[in-house]
């Protein structure tokens, strides 16, 4: 490592020397200017070290619990790096969460460079001082008591795994099953530092040769579980003692790295991550479901729902690049999903450059329609027979979905104004002025019967906007006008007409699909997809920061803005093929 702290708990630039391996890390002292460019440094008030730590990461670290929460899918090529504690998962392992501390392949590289773009880490020479006290930050969270440096650095690899191999059950009060697996560099400093922690807390274990190692057990607890830990040459397992003989036995019997569906779900990884997440959907719903079926109606049976309604399996990872981080998970798409297929936005040509955010499904009719087919050869048509055809007798008072292509709900940003609405996209201009042309009739004759609303017409640049007027004085809801308009092939919905005309005012140059730091997000999240929604973080921050924060406006500006101005938009992405995909980005600026 470089001998010059990196400057994050301060306000300004530190300096110093670099603690020794196994010791905790040399106290940090202010000295030079080192900031990111055009970016000065937050004056703070004492005390405040640990909470500029947790500003700073906090654009890497929310990014990360939310891969660990399973909640986002992508689809590639060419694997990730080979766990070194798969081998010792179980191969019936149903959760596998897989945290690289070590930061493989390109992953140190990309997250220094990503990191560059926030203020106090514009020299990536001291990003490892940086991330070495990132790690203690997140340890001592956890146990005052203990920095990743002084107690785990010097023992371990800095891969650290969590094995589930059973989710419990309510029925018999079982708790979940699973160990932690942890790589080793030094066995022996791994066992004196263990051995040493283990007398500090006073908790007994007794010690038996299983595998071909000690296993140490812990006093049985009154639920029934024991804890337990052990050493292998590779591995430190600790968890209860199921999980943990479980997890001796796997090189042997069979270990994850050896299941099939894992393989498969590894290598539809691209690239090397800070973290990936493992699951097998289908086990974990048996699981539940067993629990469950002493409930009588909540079984998997009276639900009419079994494990292959499930994907085999789900996995995910957390990615850094060097000018952004992806969150993502991959699933394979089961037998008889829709397929909607990948484009490319057309409609973000014509949106205007004021869009901050917009959320845009493609073939929303084509989507619709296939789901009510597959509706009516499903249990709920059987449930319910009138379902699916009443749905279809409302559909027909519109037209039918047919005509609805691309759908983008869309939020724009004038000033401090925000507005917005719905654009369509629909075969031609023809019937897009036909579409228009009966929901004004509809809303025409529903006006009769004195419910309040009424419209106008007014024309923009020689276009005619219908202003629908809800509410009032006379009306259930608040007064709220919606304008109605077509440009083209598009039927345009807007919460006054303000939207309405902004589009018809923006050109291909000044569009959304204009906007460079849109062009930047999407670009990373995949242009061509199902479905995507964007969202420009930097044009929004500063208002919603300052609403967190109204009895003091200064607060925010010191010690949220800095870093905040370097966060640029966020994106994801819904990519259809083989493998159903979702992709979060977060970039930086």
């Amino acid at each position: 490592m470089d001998q010059q702290q990196y400057p994050m708990g301060s306000p300004e630039p530190l300096t110093g020397t670099v603690a020794p391996q196994g010791a905790p890390p040399a106290r940090l002292e202010p000295l030079g200017e080192t900031w990111a460019t055009g970016v000065g440094p937050a004056r703070l008030g004492p005390g405040t070290s640990r909470f500029r730590w947790a500003i700073a990461l906090g654009v890497v670290l929310c990014v990360a619990l939310v891969t660990v929460g399973g909640a986002f899918v992508l689809s590639g090529a060419g694997g990730a790096a080979k766990s070194l504690t798969a081998g010792n998962a179980p191969k019936a392992t149903i959760m596998f969460v897989d945290l690289r501390m070590d930061l493989p392949g390109d992953q140190h590289q990309n997250l220094a460079d990503f990191m560059s773009h926030f203020p106090g880490f514009a020299d990536r020479a001291q990003f490892d001082n940086a991330y070495d006290e990132i790690l203690n930050e997140i340890t001592s969270a956890i146990s005052p008591d203990l920095t990743y440096t002084s107690a785990f650095q010097n023992w371990t690899t800095g891969e650290l795994s969590l094995a589930v191999t059973s989710l419990g059950s309510s029925s018999t009060t079982a708790p979940p099953s699973g160990a932690v697996i942890v790589a080793l560099k030094d066995r022996a400093a791994g066992e004196s530092w263990v051995s040493s922690e283990v007398s500090r807390t006073g908790i007994a274990f007794s010690s038996q040769s299983y595998a071909g190692t000690t296993l140490y057990v812990a006093q049985t607890t009154t639920d029934g579980l024991a804890a337990a830990y052990a050493f292998t040459d590779k591995v430190f397992v600790a968890g209860d003692i199921t999980a943990v003989k479980a997890a001796l036995d796997a090189p042997a019997k069979g270990s994850l790295a050896d299941n099939a569906n894992y393989q498969m779900a590894m290598h539809s990884l691209s690239g090397d991550g800070i973290a990936t997440f493992y699951m097998d959907p289908q086990a974990c719903l048996q699981s539940v479901m067993t629990g469950l079926s002493a409930l009588g109606d909540l079984s998997a049976a009276g639900m009419n729902f079994t494990s292959a309604d499930m994907p085999a399996w789900m996995v995910g990872s957390v990615r850094a690049e060097s000018g952004y981080m992806t969150v993502s998970m991959t699933m394979p798409k089961l037998k008889g999903a829709l397929s909607p297929g990948n484009s490319e936005s057309v409609v973000a040509s014509q949106l205007p450059g004021s869009t901050v955010a917009v959320v845009e499904v493609h073939s929303v009719g084509q989507l619709v329609n296939d789901e009510l087919k597959t509706l009516a050869s499903s249990a709920v048509a059987s449930a319910a027979p009138g379902a699916i055809k009443e749905v279809q007798d409302v559909l027909s008072q519109v037209g039918g979905v047919d005509w609805i292509g691309d759908a983008d709900i869309v939020l724009t940003k004038d000033g401090s104004s925000y507005g917005g609405g719905l654009v369509v996209k629909t075969p031609d201009s023809a019937t897009a002025t036909a579409k228009k042309a009966m929901i004004t009739n509809l809303i025409t004759l529903s006006s009769l019967g004195g419910s309040g609303i009424t419209q106008a017409d007014e024309t923009y640049k020689g276009t005619t906007i219908t202003v629908i007027s809800v509410g009032g004085s006379e009306g259930i809801v608040g007064a709220m006008d919606i304008a109605i308009a077509t440009k083209g092939d598009l039927l345009v919905a807007g919460y006054g007409d303000a939207f309405v005309k902004a589009v018809l005012d923006t050109t291909s140059a000044d569009s959304l699909a204009a906007q460079s730091d849109y062009q930047t997000v999407m670009a990373a999240a995949g242009t061509s997809n199902a479905e995507y929604g964007y969202f420009n973080i930097s044009a929004v921050a500063d208002q919603i920061g300052q609403a967190f924060f109204p009895a003091d406006s200064g607060y925010y500006n010191l010690n949220y803005k800095p870093y905040v101005d370097h966060v640029g938009g966020a994106a994801f992405t819904s990519i259809d093929g083989s493998t159903v995909t979702l992709r979060l980005v977060f970039t930086a600026k």
